[in-house]
């Protein structure tokens, strides 16, 4: 999300005692699905409890953890980026980290602070490209730097938009760069940023189809088994081990666009969109197992109503992609039939 008019604007339902924590992107498990109740369908100015300007933009989502939110951004042209952090119940600011940042290309609706942070009850972790690196760094609650790791070579077509996530006590980055460029998934200890596995993802020989990917790994329990499911065009889909990086399964489905929303999780299944040019072209829904190839429960094309950018959303046996251009589409999570479109409006 990109903060409107450089404003952020916390909900009363943020207030300590009301909130549910959540630690990354789409929440604790990755699913989108808060556990809060009680919210309304429409909010107005007088449901907030705050608002405060924010010193830059970001596509990045805060994260809130007991009585703190934090959030990272940035300056439009690249020339500074920041960790910021606010009491939850008031809005008031209690510090801001500054982090080296080096100009590098960018797609025009992309920004250089686009990855939002993981955080736990000791520390607050932040990966973005910065110039031809991927960083990754831990802060603690007051904004101390805790460690940080570079790996270079990083080389993307639209600039950085992977977030980082926590899964069984190991911190799981996901960076993927153009063709000849190293791209990876790495799981490394949160106290330290030691490396404890890594898993290379391939680009060598595929100019004519690697297209970066900019979607977030989502950690999922299948037969009692926790995995990370990650996704890149050209290597497709793999589940890992979140402690060793084991291979447990993978699934190429020979996609030839581009992975931008991330891997949507829910009703037993994976499933994400493929596109170009603004619109999804390509879906998939995959129902995983412990060990072994995973089934394909459903595939969808270009006249389904697919989101490209937009993170789909899985809730009570239903399936809901956000278009780019406003449309909603409501499906049935079994199937992928459709139900519904509704068009809400804006772009996104």
């Amino acid at each position: 999300m990109r903060f409107p008019a450089l404003l952020l604007l916390a909900l009363f339902s943020l207030v300590p005692g009301h909130a549910q924590e959540w630690t990354r992107f789409r929440g604790p498990d990755g699913s989108g699905i808060g556990k809060m109740t009680g919210l309304k369908s429409q909010l107005t100015e007088a449901d907030y409890a705050w608002s405060v300007k924010l010193d830059g933009i970001g596509h990045s989502s805060p994260v809130l953890w007991g009585d703190k939110l934090f959030l990272t951004v940035a300056a439009a042209d690249g020339s500074k980026r920041r960790v910021e952090c606010y009491e939850a119940a008031t809005g008031k600011k209690l510090w801001s980290w500054d982090a080296p940042v080096e100009t590098h290309h960018l797609h025009k609706f992309n920004t250089f602070a686009s990855s939002t942070p993981a955080v736990d009850a000791d520390r607050v972790y932040i990966a973005w490209g910065s110039g031809q690196r991927t960083e990754a760094v831990a802060l603690d609650h007051e904004g101390k730097e805790l460690w940080k790791r570079e790996w270079p070579e990083f080389t993307s077509d639209h600039g950085f938009g992977s977030s980082p996530i926590l899964a069984d006590g190991v911190l799981v980055l996901h960076t993927d760069s153009v063709e000849k460029k190293k791209s990876f998934v790495m799981g490394l200890d949160p106290a330290t940023g030691k490396s404890l596995w890594e898993v290379e993802r391939v680009t060598e020989g595929a100019e004519e189809k690697h297209l970066t990917a900019y979607n977030t790994p989502v950690a999922i329990t299948v037969e009692g088994r926790t995995m990370i499911v990650v996704l890149q065009t050209n290597d497709g889909w793999k589940g890992l081990d979140p402690k060793t990086g084991e291979v447990l399964w993978d699934f190429d489905g020979e996609y030839s666009q581009r992975s931008v929303g991330s891997i949507a999780w829910g009703n037993g299944l994976v499933f994400a969109t493929f596109g170009s040019g603004s619109q999804g072209r390509d879906a998939v829904a995959l129902r995983p197992k412990a060990s072994g190839a995973p089934e394909v429960a459903f595939k969808l094309g270009l006249a389904d109503g697919l989101s490209y950018v937009p993170t789909p959303l899985f809730y009570e046996g239903r399936l809901y992609l956000w278009r780019d251009d406003g449309i909603l589409s409501c499906l049935d999570a079994n199937t992928g039939k459709g139900i519904y479109k509704e068009r809400i409006g804006g772009n996104f």
